[in-house]
């Protein structure tokens, strides 16, 4: 692919385009090419990666399912592409394909590291029905112009002036004579690579009601752009400005939370200038935003907005419904804050900082897994984390790197570089393909024998710890020698899974787990009783069936003495929700989820909250996805699927019952428990275990019903 491709752009200057102020950031560039469809087509296939992003056109329209195409990386090693299935758009006769480019995260001078001026490298495959081919490809005989984007940046937004639109400009027959001829020049460096992520898509579309002057109310927390309507004279300019909150009176959108480490000049802005000619349409093109409010402001007759929600298009493979309102709400608000943070990998939030967080994608592997069809997306993850580890094993805490120093010298830690083991894991474990799981086996073993170089003992104290507290956080090498565990326990697990010896691996967990009991168990207790720690111990192992029972006990009293609140972190809530349930504490997680007393989950439904915040005290985002082991916990515990091994192949159903919650339907890859007051249905296509009031029953595939 690309043989005779080469990276074009508009002008051949090195320097074009590499200011210190991204407002003096030269405009988009039109790119475009006239070619000729010579006989009847069998097949069309247009395979194409525009730097930093790009909007791709077809004969005067925008080619299908290509939002925001381009996937981050860092470029330096890789560049994905995209490739579009041409065949029914082309006719005989004159064609034109063109593209835009935006700078978006690849030319940010304030962050990144690894520049370049806005660049497409594209091939267009015809094959005709009597079997010849021709191939078209990015060289100077494309055509190039100013387009009317004048500035766009990643966690910024776009300015677009109307007046500068070239009418036509990519219909076929189109005179392009006064153009210039585009420039050949070197690429950023990495292989290109086809990508298997889904792609992005405009999925819904929501009008906004307006609540004050010029602000308007989606009614949830999304991610993706505003579409506008408006009226007003030409040259006339108008601001949207998004944001998740409201000023104290209601009356502005109040954007503090979101402002750190962003251009605040475009915070999350986009700017139209008007060509006044009637009701014009404007949708920015490359970026995107974490919204619920949007404000509009500037020189209009009359404007309409409409949220269009955009992310990477995962298929669900899940549902949840049951008559508690707090869980039905919570699943809800969980599904919601992963999709908007799906944008090519997996974001932390949307709007602030939109970094591919290696941690964050830990902590929400395996509900991710469960919900969602999410094998692809994360084996393109994974690619990005083989391309970006360094030789002796770490890994950045942001992949794909942007920075290439930053992201290696904070949040390298097993907490965080943990990721490399529990997603490869749990997409391995509930598709049953094991291609993640070689595609990263050697970094994972690298990944270990770093690890193993941060101590002279087992006992690792490397990471950020347990990050987002509701309150006192326990000793970081708790955390940290609980996933080195764990990633043990993982690769022993994938390795007899995969045809490898499981003992080096078994060998090493118990090890870790040896110099753990030897600093923190005494006299077959805990020395330590941080809800964290108790959690974190059960979760890793490190415990006798004796002492395990005694720490889940301890752990649910902790939680009763704290007026059922989680006084933890996001690793303690990764740790506590199977601790509680695997030492018969149910009831006591579920009476702290629901509680609607500040701070906690439930305080978040009974707020009226759409999306996961960061904090449990609110104080900055409120989209972070890090806290949807709630959500696996309804599934696991409270429906009680789970596979046995990896693939859905058989499956355990155990569902735990809890006051407060009298039917439930829950749905995981195809099987489907359903329970009232009095049965429990199980509908699967798979062979399954019945654990039910104590005993245990093998099952063939199909319905059965049986009394509570």
């Amino acid at each position: 692919m690309f043989e005779n491709a080469k990276w074009i752009t508009r002008t051949p200057s090195v320097h074009w385009g590499f200011e210190d102020d991204p407002v003096k950031l030269p405009p988009s560039p039109y790119l475009a090419r006239t070619f000729t469809v010579k006989k009847p087509l069998k097949t069309a296939t247009l395979s194409a990666a525009g730097l930093g992003q790009a909007a791709y056109f077809l004969n005067g329209a925008r080619l299908p399912d290509s939002h925001r195409p381009t996937d981050p990386t860092a470029p330096i090693k890789a560049v994905i592409y995209r490739s579009f299935d041409l065949s029914a758009l082309l006719h005989e006769g004159q064609n034109r394909f063109g593209a835009m480019l935006g700078n978006n995260g690849y030319n940010d001078p304030r962050v990144v590291r690894f520049r370049g001026v806005p660049m497409l490298i594209a091939q267009i495959d015809l094959v005709y029905t009597d079997g010849t081919t021709d191939t078209v490809v990015t060289d100077t005989a494309f055509k190039t112009a100013d387009a009317p984007v004048l500035f766009s940046l990643r966690r910024c937004g776009e300015k677009y002036d109307a007046r500068k639109e070239i009418d036509g400009w990519c219909a076929a027959g189109f005179d392009d004579s006064d153009w210039e001829n585009a420039h050949i020049c070197a690429g950023p460096g990495g292989v290109l690579r086809p990508t298997v992520c889904p792609p992005e898509r405009i999925v819904r579309r929501i009008a906004g009601s307006e609540i004050a002057k010029g602000v308007f109310d989606f009614g949830e927390n999304v991610s993706g752009h505003v579409a506008v309507t408006v009226r007003g004279k030409c040259g006339s300019e108008i601001e949207v400005r998004y944001a998740e909150l409201l000023t104290a009176d209601g009356q502005h959108v109040d954007q503090g939370n979101i402002l750190a480490d962003i251009y605040k000049p475009m915070a999350h802005k986009d700017v139209y200038i008007l060509r006044g000619d009637g009701e014009e349409h404007y949708a920015p093109l490359f970026s995107y935003h974490g919204f619920r409010y949007a404000e509009v402001t500037g020189d209009f007759e009359s404007v309409a907005l409409t949220a269009e929600v955009a992310h990477t298009d995962l298929a669900p493979a899940a549902a949840f419904s049951c008559d508690n309102g707090t869980l039905a709400a919570l699943h809800d608000i969980t599904v919601r804050s992963v999709l908007t943070n799906c944008h090519g990998a997996l974001t932390d939030c949307p709007h602030r900082e939109q970094n591919e967080w290696t941690g964050d994608g830990l902590l929400s592997a395996e509900a991710v897994c469960i919900a969602f069809d999410a094998y692809d997306f994360f084996y393109e993850w994974m690619q990005k984390f083989k391309e970006d580890q360094l030789p002796d094993g770490r890994l950045p805490c942001i992949i794909p790197m942007k920075n290439g120093v930053w992201e290696t010298a904070f949040a390298n830690g097993p907490d965080w570089d943990s990721a490399i083991f529990h997603i490869p894991y749990y997409a391995y474990r509930y598709s049953g393909d094991r291609r993640i799981v070689e595609l990263v086996w050697e970094n994972m073993e690298r990944t270990l024998r770093h690890f193993a170089t941060l101590s002279e003992t087992c006992l690792l104290r490397a990471g950020v710890g347990d990050w987002a507290s509701a309150g006192a956080t326990c000793d970081k090498q708790i955390t940290d020698t609980a996933y080195y565990a764990t990633d043990a326990q993982m690769m022993a697990e994938m390795a007899a899974a995969t045809g490898r010896d499981p003992a080096p691996f078994a060998a090493l967990f118990a090890r870790i787990r040896d110099d753990f009991r030897a600093a923190y168990v005494k006299n077959g207790e805990l020395t330590d009783t941080h809800q964290t720690t108790l959690a974190a111990a059960i979760f890793a192992g490190f415990l006798t069936e004796k002492e395990k029972k005694a720490a889940g006990d301890r752990l649910a009293a902790a939680l009763a003495a704290a007026d059922h609140h989680f006084i933890c972190g996001v690793h303690g809530l990764r740790f506590i929700f199977d601790a509680l349930c695997d030492t018969g504490h149910v009831q006591e997680l579920f009476d702290t989820v629901t509680n609607p007393a500040y701070p906690g989950f439930g305080n978040i439904v009974a707020r009226g909250m759409t999306t996961l915040p960061e904090w449990f005290n609110y104080g900055a985002s409120q989209n972070h996805h890090f806290r949807s082991p709630v959500d696996a916990w309804l599934f696991n515990y409270l429906a009680g699927i789970r596979p046995v091994g990896f693939g859905m192949e058989t499956v355990r159903i155990a569902p735990q019952f809890v006051r407060g919650v009298t039917t439930l339907k829950a749905t995981v890859h195809g099987v489907t428990v359903s329970y009232d007051e009095k049965t429990l249905t199980v509908q699967s296509p798979v062979p399954f275990t019945l654990c039910l009031n104590g005993e245990e029953k093998t099952c063939p595939a199909g319905e059965w019903q049986v009394v509570r």
